[in-house]
């Protein structure tokens, strides 16, 4: 469902007062003074007296100022009704506003998807790459080692990436996002991790939990609302079992080092989850609240439907002319997995540094809900002459 968020009707502010329509009338009031104090003047009492012309002019003058005072008053109270409801609505939709941003700061971001290790070809204006829609791809080093290898080695490739990123930290979280055949061997994921991490920094307290990939969506939510000042690395896998057995998707892997408060970080911002029927409002809620429409022109696609990726599009520009660009990632990263939302996320950030926003939509296996997410790419790493 698309995110809380009440919808504000427009504030009516009182139309301003028109002198056009009051002048007739405060003349008409006037006269009726005029006449009034005429016809009760005491007969036989002398007309030529101050009492008589103050009353007969300061009569019309008291009725206009007390009727056009009341008017007055009561269009000064709509006014300030109006403002002031204004203030609020304003108020409100700066606090959902910040509900909305509330994001992870990525310092670091790495995507290993098994069907290539080119993933800054997927910045390019077109994703020149082998088309292998409905593929089960494997890592191309699978066959020659077994479970524990593989992990290992994939391990080793985000501890290579990290390395220098972690070198410092006294405290460490990873979380392992991982598929279901993987979680069942989470204890050996934990010891793995703990082995290889802690070579590197070896001074360093680790602390290793690991949970469904499938759930990737409630933890970053999660997170966004509570304050946590641990670096934290999320690790993010889809692995083929050891034995052999149906492949139900391509493996793949992505890797986020989080660090609160980070001032030159990538972020990710707070998911929504919907479904195919509440795509329009739901992202309607994200242009105009998390982000404004226009800057997002990229959109990442993994497990939707040709449909849905379409009706996205379509949502967030309304001139066919202009539409976002579109990132159908299965048709060269192969069949979605359980962690394919976190791997298109990688991508995204990771292919498109320096460039916008990003947003990143993807069906979990077997689930009717669609998540969208938007992220902002790590800016353009610094290079040394």
């Amino acid at each position: 469902m698309p995110w809380p968020i009440p919808v504000f009707t427009k504030i009516d502010y009182p139309k301003p007062i028109s002198w056009r329509m009051w002048l007739p009338t405060l003349a008409a009031l006037a006269s009726s003074a005029v006449a009034a104090v005429l016809l009760l003047w005491p007969h036989g009492k002398p007309t030529n007296t101050f009492q008589f012309w103050g009353t007969l002019v300061g009569a019309p003058l008291v009725a206009c100022a007390l009727v056009f005072g009341l008017k007055l008053d009561h269009w000064e109270g709509e006014q300030t009704d109006a403002e002031e409801a204004d203030k609020e609505q304003l108020r409100l939709t700066e606090m959902w506003r910040d509900w909305a941003r509330r994001h992870l700061s990525i310092v670091g971001v790495a995507a290993f998807p098994a069907a290539t290790e080119e993933v800054a070809r997927f910045g390019g204006e077109k994703i020149e790459l082998p088309t292998k829609r409905d593929r089960a791809i494997p890592f191309d080093w699978v066959d020659a080692k077994g479970a524990t290898l593989r992990r290992a080695h994939l391990l080793q490739l985000i501890a290579g990436r990290f390395a220098d990123a972690l070198r410092g930290q006294s405290e460490i979280i990873v979380t392992l996002m991982l598929d279901d055949g993987s979680l069942r061997e989470g204890e050996a994921w934990t010891q793995q991790a703990m082995s290889v991490f802690g070579s590197i920094v070896p001074d360093a307290q680790f602390h290793i939990e690991a949970q469904p990939a499938t759930g990737g969506v409630d933890w970053i939510t999660r997170q966004v609302d509570q304050i946590d000042t641990a670096t934290r690395l999320v690790i993010a896998a889809q692995l083929w079992p050891e034995e052999d057995g149906a492949r139900g998707f391509s493996e793949g892997a992505a890797a986020f080092l989080i660090e609160p408060g980070a001032t030159k970080s990538g972020s990710i911002f707070r998911p929504m989850t919907g479904t195919r029927d509440t795509l329009e409002s739901g992202l309607a809620q994200i242009g105009q609240i998390q982000t404004s429409p226009d800057r997002l022109r990229q959109v990442w696609v993994t497990g939707c439907q040709d449909d849905e990726s379409t009706a996205i599009r379509s949502a967030l520009t309304r001139d066919p002319k202009d539409m976002a660009v579109e990132r159908l990632l299965d048709g060269v990263l192969g069949k979605p997995g359980p962690a394919s939302g976190w791997i298109a996320m990688a991508i995204a950030m990771e292919a498109m540094r320096g460039a916008g926003p990003q947003l990143v939509a993807w069906r979990e296996p077997e689930s009717e809900s669609l998540h969208l997410c938007t992220v902002s790419p790590l800016p353009h790493e610094e290079t040394t002459v």
